[in-house]
């Protein structure tokens, strides 16, 4: 079995992207349409990255970044944040709250 990649985004067509990128990859992919759901699922099936939007329902990015950090078991797992091209990110917050790293989504 593969990798397991947790996607947290509200967007369908981000959704859909990453679903599309991964298909052919040895990863398995669960998908959180918020933030809450995706702290969750991370809990109970321990992923080996997570993919967070920083604007979605419940906790945002940030949050969930925050949360991730603060459980120990997930504590080590990578959280990637997705910034959308035109909305704010602050790089300070991302490293404040223990994101690993972020990228820009289309």
């Amino acid at each position: 079995m593969g990798k397991k990649l947790l996607l947290a985004d509200d967007s369908v067509t981000i959704q859909k992207v990453i679903e599309i990128t991964f298909a052919d990859k040895d990863y398995q992919l669960q998908i959180a349409d918020n933030g809450d759901q995706a702290l969750t699922m991370a809990q109970q099936d321990r992923p080996d990255l997570i993919l967070a939007d920083v604007f979605m329902p419940g906790k945002n990015g940030y949050e969930l970044s925050e949360a991730i950090r603060a459980v120990p078991e997930l504590a080590s797992v990578p959280v990637l944040l997705l910034a959308g091209t035109f909305e704010p990110f602050d790089e300070g917050k991302a490293k404040e709250v223990g994101a690993t790293d972020w990228i820009t989504k289309p």
